[in-house]
């Protein structure tokens, strides 16, 4: 039965095409409805199976246990054009969808005294919805949107040498949907000498594509002093296969491949009910080229589609969290923290990413669980407050000049249900 549970999630969660927009990047800013409430702390505290999707070490160290929940994110991305020639200065907000329910679950169960298993659902991706478009001015329809989805099932397995420290490794694999809409100034139907794409009948509107993709999870996590535990892993980028219906727009004849996460965390125990927890993770948006290249490609003779053309024009991000737990009662535990990153969009790149709104880089999280023997019922409520990112020089001259401005606020709330082997 709770096979069945998490694989009729799995079904849900690869088969709605508009499903998330996420806070920190393309994703969640942690993985599990406990680790979202605890700041997004994951590499080195794990409270729930899918904090496996962080780092798979984790698992040897749970109980054998299933959580199975959803999270609910409301985020608020705008953009402002100023000073364009070709229409007035105005603020356009993303209105079409509001609400982005992400589905949560994952289980861990144990072969032997050192080797455990466990499998949890993962997702990211993108989605603001114009009604009433920032690109009309240019040449789009009046709706214009992205829609951006990859999920899937990673499957982990970790190992246990000794009792104090633990290996794992997780097969990551999944299917990943795109679709856009309201872009047509830059393909079918634009004059020759104003085309900017290698294959204009595949820019826009051109459905859902929907591409395998496949990446893998390495971690360690293990006691160095009393107290007192280190964590540290690796996430690949997700291999996936081309775009072909927007071969015309995305660099490399329709590549998107979402990147490579890695990073290491402490996690404190200085008295028996606290826990501290602080995380490092870096995300290598640069080394993938259709979230890397920026608009200056255009510039230099890389049209849309192209080996080197131009993506969304992110830098790489690096996100500090802190968090802390405290059991405050044998059934209430209660959580809260913060999370700090840089900016990954670029002042010379915010015309593109008002359709890939991931500029938050401040979050504040609270979250508790409650417990009844094996069950445990959890929630976490997150605030991402409103970020600008003024452009400068954003916006070419073909385009009619002028800047474009990122503006990004999200709010997200979630909740799962937790039980181990024997719950009632």
């Amino acid at each position: 039965l709770k096979f069945a549970v998490l694989a009729a999630a799995a079904v849900m969660l690869m088969g709605v095409p508009r499903l998330v927009s996420a806070s920190l990047g393309p994703f969640e800013h942690g993985n599990g409805i406990k680790s979202q409430g605890a700041g997004g702390v994951g590499y080195a505290l794990g409270e729930e199976a899918t904090a496996l999707n962080a780092n798979p070490a984790l698992i040897a160290g749970m109980d054998a246990r299933t959580d199975v929940g959803f999270s609910l994110i409301a985020p608020t991305p705008s953009g402002e054009l100023d000073g364009n020639l070709f229409g007035p200065n105005r603020v356009y907000t993303a209105t079409g969808q509001r609400l982005y329910p992400i589905p949560q679950g994952g289980l861990v169960r144990h072969l032997d005294e050192r080797w455990s298993t466990g499998l949890s659902l993962f997702a990211a991706g993108l989605g603001p919805d114009y009604t009433d478009s920032p690109f009309q001015r240019f040449g789009g329809s009046q709706r214009s949107s992205l829609t951006l989805v990859s999920s899937g099932i990673s499957t982990a397995l970790a190992f246990r040498p000794v009792p104090e420290q633990a290996f794992g490794a997780a097969i990551n694999l999944g299917y990943q949907i795109i679709r856009v809409e309201g872009l047509e100034f830059l393909g079918a139907g634009v004059p020759p000498v104003l085309q900017f794409s290698e294959r204009p009948d595949k820019t826009s509107n051109q459905g859902y594509d929907g591409r395998p993709n496949i990446g893998f999870s390495i971690g360690w996590q293990g006691l160095i002093a009393p107290r007192l535990a280190l964590g540290a892993a690796y996430r690949s980028k997700t291999w996936t296969q081309r775009h072909k219906d927007y071969s015309g727009l995305l660099p490399d004849g329709g590549r998107l491949e979402l990147p490579a996460i890695w990073g290491f965390g402490l996690a404190w125990m200085p008295l028996a009910p606290l826990t501290l927890s602080v995380d490092f993770q870096h995300y290598e948006y640069e080394n993938e080229k259709a979230l890397g290249n920026g608009i200056a490609q255009l510039r230099s003779g890389n049209l849309l589609g192209s080996e080197h053309g131009p993506g969304f024009g992110f830098k790489d991000q690096t996100a500090y969290k802190f968090g802390v737990v405290v059991q405050a009662s044998e059934a209430l535990t209660l959580r809260a923290g913060y999370i700090h990153s840089n900016q990954p969009v670029q002042t010379s790149d915010t015309l593109f990413p008002i359709l890939a709104s991931i500029s938050a880089t401040t979050h504040y999280t609270l979250g508790l669980t409650w417990q009844r023997r094996t069950w445990e019922l959890s929630g976490f409520a997150a605030y991402a407050p409103r970020q600008t990112v003024r452009g400068e020089n954003s916006i070419p001259l073909l385009f009619g000049g002028g800047e474009a401005n990122v503006i990004y606020e999200v709010l997200s709330v979630g909740f799962s249900l937790g039980w181990g082997i024997g719950g009632d």
